[in-house]
């Protein structure tokens, strides 16, 4: 199924092409898997005290069981948006997909591979490359002075 989006613009963002490549990679499309039966696109794992909108339980391997394919891609497209924002506390833009691999899948040779395939891209890209994110800085908030970290667009 896809990401569930509004107008065709969208189709072209890079976080939407991105989703789709991991989900694909992940085998959301496939009847029968893991990801299709758990409605979980990104095959995202549980973490302990933390709770996913949508999230009705924990299956096997400690994948996330959402309520409907709307909150997995919503789960998963947060995820992305985290990376985007220099937010995530595993993932940064300048980390190639073949690294990002190393952390995120088991088979992380082949995830990688089949990613970068879905993208037309190489394993060697980075995240800001394949975002369209040059860089992340950090700005003062005019109104409190704590910095917020905020993207700078290719």
């Amino acid at each position: 199924m896809p990401v569930p989006i509004c107008g065709t613009d969208i189709e072209k963002m890079p976080d939407v092409a991105f989703v789709r490549a991991i989900a694909k990679a992940e085998g959301f499309y496939t009847k029968g898997t893991i990801p299709y039966r758990y409605h979980n696109p990104g095959d995202l794992k549980a973490v302990k005290g933390f709770r996913y909108e949508g999230q009705i339980g924990i299956g096997k391997g400690r994948h996330v069981i959402f309520r409907t394919d709307f909150y997995g891609w919503r789960a998963l497209s947060r995820q992305i948006l985290l990376i985007e924002d220099g937010l995530s506390k595993h993932y940064t833009l300048t980390m190639t997909l073949e690294q990002v691999a190393k952390q995120y899948a088991g088979n992380w040779r082949q995830w990688s591979f089949n990613v970068a395939r879905n993208l037309q891209c190489s394993p060697q890209v980075t995240l800001g490359e394949l975002l369209g994110v040059k860089e992340t800085h950090e700005a003062p908030d005019d109104s409190t002075g704590v910095s917020i970290p905020y993207r700078v667009s290719v």
